[in-house]
């Protein structure tokens, strides 16, 4: 008669024998299953989240651009005011596309590149190469050597604003920009073009036509920490996509400084509070914290009567009139400067007799 020992242990062959590893192991009387053991080889998932797509840097609208970021033969265009974190999430995009070994060149029309911003946004100024074209036509026509010649894998293009922007001709700006997108498809460069608010209507009805994902970003409020301003929280808007669905919305929080020792308060985020700005709530009313509050004045009541005061008697009552007879008004001023003398007697006036 077997042992349980034994017909564990027979068992235990019999699976070793038909599943080798894959049997479960025996410690004492217990039979244990195996551990699944870590993969040598990577999952495999879609090459395009890693291969042909830039992360923005923010997870949030990476999540509702639909490939997981911006692909690299796209055309981009970022439209937003001056405080809207345009420029912030570029710096991103960059130092993100340097991350995975891209070449990156930055096309300055604008003037407006501010090196120790994009330190601070992880952009290494080794691998980055700042154009500063003298004109509009100068920086296309470098752009458009750069995409025809594959020589960078993300360019972007900073249009000017207000009068730098102005030109006679939009429509010729117009078509090169469109020659710029198919070029940068071609060569699988992913083209993101800076909208300036001064731009033209011409020129920004052309940069809209020529990208296939146009992002519009707005500041919704201000980051606090205590009575000091650490960031802000943009509002960004997928108003048109070719490679996802459009009309999605994500908010952003952008911090102005990030990193360091100094910085670590930043990263608790039950330290920080929001605050919206005092134009986009108009219906709040906002107290000055240092001046008094005024207080209300109580409301008379109906059968209160007024205070009466005695006031001195006016000349006129003094030489026997009434201040309030009807027909009497202020008397006329003298033209003769000086008071009116009054009449002598006659008989005084007469000259003395001479003895």
């Amino acid at each position: 008669m077997s042992t349980g020992r034994g017909d564990v242990d027979a068992a235990v062959a019999g699976l070793r024998a038909r599943w080798g590893a894959a049997a479960p192991s025996v410690v004492g009387a217990l039979a244990l299953a195996p551990v699944p053991a870590e993969p040598d080889e990577t999952p495999r998932y879609d090459p395009r989240p890693d291969d042909r797509v830039i992360r923005t840097g923010f997870a949030a609208l990476d999540a509702i651009l639909g490939p997981g970021g911006l692909p690299k033969s796209a055309s981009v265009a970022i439209r937003g005011e001056g405080t809207s974190g345009r420029t912030t999430l570029s710096l991103r995009v960059v130092a993100e596309a340097q991350a995975q070994g891209s070449v990156v060149a930055w096309l300055d029309l604008s003037r407006s590149f501010d090196p120790v911003e994009a330190v601070a946004r992880g952009v290494d100024l080794e691998w980055l190469v700042v154009i500063t074209p003298a004109s509009l036509d100068e920086g296309l026509s470098i752009a458009g050597s750069l995409l025809a010649g594959r020589s960078v894998d993300l360019l972007v293009l900073d249009l000017p604003g207000g009068r730098l922007a102005r030109t006679d001709k939009p429509s010729r700006i117009g078509d090169r920009l469109h020659r710029l997108a198919a070029l940068a498809r071609r060569a699988e460069t992913l083209l993101l073009i800076l909208d300036a608010p001064g731009l033209g209507s011409g020129l920004a009805t052309a940069v809209a036509e020529s990208t296939g994902i146009r992002l519009e970003l707005a500041r919704r409020s201000w980051v606090r920490l205590g009575r000091d301003v650490v960031g802000q929280r943009t509002e960004a808007l997928v108003a048109h996509n070719r490679h996802g669905p459009p009309g999605r919305r994500a908010t952003l929080r952008i911090l102005y400084a990030e990193g360091g020792e100094r910085d670590t308060c930043l990263a608790r985020d039950a330290l920080l509070m929001d605050q919206a700005p005092v134009h986009e709530a108009p219906d709040r009313e906002i107290h000055d914290a240092t001046a008094p509050p005024v207080p209300a004045t109580p409301a008379a009541s109906p059968r209160t009567r007024p205070t009466l005061r005695a006031l001195p008697a006016p000349r006129s009552a003094r030489t026997g009139r009434s201040p309030l007879e009807p027909g009497v008004g202020h008397r006329r001023r003298s033209e003769r400067a000086g008071p009116r003398r009054p009449p002598r007697d006659a008989a005084r006036e007469r000259t003395p007799a001479r003895p």
